[in-house]
């Protein structure tokens, strides 16, 4: 009821928001579908509540805002079905079909209330982000140019990206350090999120700190544990996968188990299912060279050895013959060696009248003096 006073009709701020609270619920009778990005979950623990905030983006900017809240009853039902269909609960940075109804409150304003959230949708509007990105980094003829890098036979120097306490970068360096592998690997991290609405910002961050020092490392290495679609969604953003893919060093990645490959991984220049396999597929490399030298070497012994054994039975056969050549046994044999000198003469032409000869017999020498020649 309006009030008067001074001859102005007014109406108390209680009045106002009452009055568009019923003409509201007038004309929003029936629950509807929204589409909006989930921003913030804001999910309560001990009340079981959540009152999320939703937001519309268009350029990457925020366009339209609201406050919607779900009941405890209904967040339950809500994230069980989320964990059935995606493998991961409900949570920040996903775009959402949300079903929901108006309401209006004259204290806390206008919200939405959600009664249900669809998973499908979510995942179907991941796929065409994936799809999208992958469209964009091959019209621009980047698709192969990290896969085209020549990852050193031995990658000895890691950059890695990932989280200290992750479990997934605990079990790659429990196998890089393990304390029976002879193979010493020089590893830096470079801490970063994995997942959520900052990942993007903070892997490219990542990147961009080890691309200034690039020059003291083989590889990079994008690490983490395991995860669903939605968790992985971050891996599939435009930028994120340009930037890998044109990255100037070899890209490794091991960001755990998907269904559905994503994009960063498919345009790196290697990408292992975990961050195990990563290790292994590294330590490998190692294994492989240490046994080609081995067998490098037995080839190098064989053949050496062979050589040997060839030139050993030459040699045998050049002493029988330097044997038979010996002075001694031709003076055996009734020859006789004239030396002029110590110059072995061969023909009589090299001697003149007056020259002292040694001349040797198998038994003795004697010394005699040219006289005359014929």
């Amino acid at each position: 009821m309006a009030k008067e006073e001074n001859g102005i009709k007014y109406f108390t701020l209680l009045e106002a928001l009452r009055s568009i609270q019923n003409t509201l619920l007038n004309r929003y009778t029936s629950s509807f579908w929204v589409k909006a990005d989930l921003m913030k979950l804001n999910h309560y623990v001990h009340s079981g509540h959540a009152y999320p905030d939703l937001v519309e983006k268009q350029d990457n900017k925020i366009v339209a805002q609201v406050r919607s809240l779900i009941w405890k009853d209904d967040f339950e039902r809500i994230n069980s079905k989320f964990v059935s269909t995606t493998k991961e609960p409900i949570k920040d940075g996903i775009t959402v079909l949300i079903y929901c109804r108006i309401q209006f409150d004259a204290l806390y304003g206008l919200s939405l209330r959600i009664i249900d959230i669809d998973p499908l949708f979510t995942l179907g509007e991941l796929e065409k982000e994936r799809l999208d990105t992958i469209r964009k980094i091959k019209e621009e003829g980047l698709w192969d140019n990290n896969k085209k890098l020549s990852l050193p036979l031995l990658p000895k120097r890691l950059a890695i990206i990932s989280v200290q306490t992750s479990k997934g970068y605990s079990d790659f360096m429990n196998i890089i350090n393990e304390e029976k592998q002879p193979y010493k690997l020089f590893t830096m991290l470079f801490p970063s999120l994995l997942q959520g609405d900052n990942a993007v910002e903070s892997l490219l961050i990542a990147l961009d700190a080890i691309e200034v020092v690039k020059d003291h490392f083989d590889a990079v290495l994008i690490i983490r544990g395991g995860g669903g679609d939605i968790g992985l969604a971050c891996y599939n953003n435009y930028e994120l996968v340009k930037c890998i893919a044109s990255y100037p060093l070899p890209v490794l990645t091991g960001i755990g188990h998907s269904t559905n490959e994503t994009v960063s991984e498919m345009v790196s220049n290697k990408t292992a299912i975990t961050p195990t396999e990563l290790a292994d597929f590294i330590i490998k490399r190692f294994v492989n060279f240490d046994q080609q030298l081995k067998e490098i070497k037995l080839n190098l012994f064989n053949i050496a050895s062979r050589r040997i054994e060839r030139e050993t039975q030459t040699l045998a056969n050049y002493q029988q013959v330097l044997k038979l050549l010996d002075p001694k046994n031709l003076l055996k044999r009734g020859y006789s060696i004239s030396y002029l000198k110590d110059k072995i003469i061969t023909s009589a032409s090299e001697l003149k009248k007056g020259d002292q000869l040694v001349t040797l017999f198998a038994d003795g020498k004697i010394i005699s003096t040219v006289t005359d020649k014929e």
